[in-house]
């Protein structure tokens, strides 16, 4: 049987091989640059992210438990009282506060820290006598803020509300 020759005079079965030899070389060294240190690095960033005066203060339990908490989705899901009192993403501000609102186990996105532009985003922690922490993560360029409240029981930490990124009227602004 003879075989197709092409410009370089290489046949078609051995353009195949070439071709199978440089797309075997190609997905080693791009396997290779995915070391173990990558992956450590990117969740000490991570840690270093959200490590802030406010952060350092909680208790140690608890700082555990957040950071397992935003890179374990089974781990995150187990630490979450269903049905979720919250509000979702975006919600009306007339809608705030007027009517209950609770997150279900299949509505729920899982939530990483992805929120380290200390430029964009300022994060604040209120800690109750160690036992219940209120997270606010504001929006500094939409104005919004989330909020999240964790508390301590007998099985240790958990997520017990959750309101998506909205925009708070102020007590002032209610009162109108």
């Amino acid at each position: 049987m003879k075989y197709i020759q092409n410009l370089f005079g290489w046949s078609l079965y051995s353009w195949m091989i070439y071709s199978l030899i440089i797309t075997f070389l190609v997905l080693e060294s791009s396997c290779k640059s995915k070391s173990p240190n990558t992956s450590h690095s990117e969740s000490s960033s991570q840690k270093e992210s959200i490590e802030s005066d406010q952060f350092t203060s909680l208790p140690p339990d608890f700082k555990e438990f957040y950071i397992k908490f935003h890179e374990d989705s089974l781990y995150q899901i187990s630490k979450i009282h269903f049905p979720l009192e919250g509000l979702p993403e975006q919600a009306d501000p007339e809608f705030i506060g007027e009517e209950a609102f609770f997150w279900s186990a299949d509505q729920w996105i899982f939530q990483k820290n992805a929120f380290p532009d200390k430029k964009k985003f300022l994060t604040e922690y209120t800690n109750v006598v160690d036992m219940l922490i209120e997270e606010k993560i504001h929006d500094l360029q939409f104005g919004l803020i989330m909020i999240r409240r964790f508390s301590k029981g007998s099985d240790g930490w958990s997520l017990i509300y959750y309101a998506g990124m909205n925009k708070y009227r102020s007590a002032s602004d209610s009162q109108k």
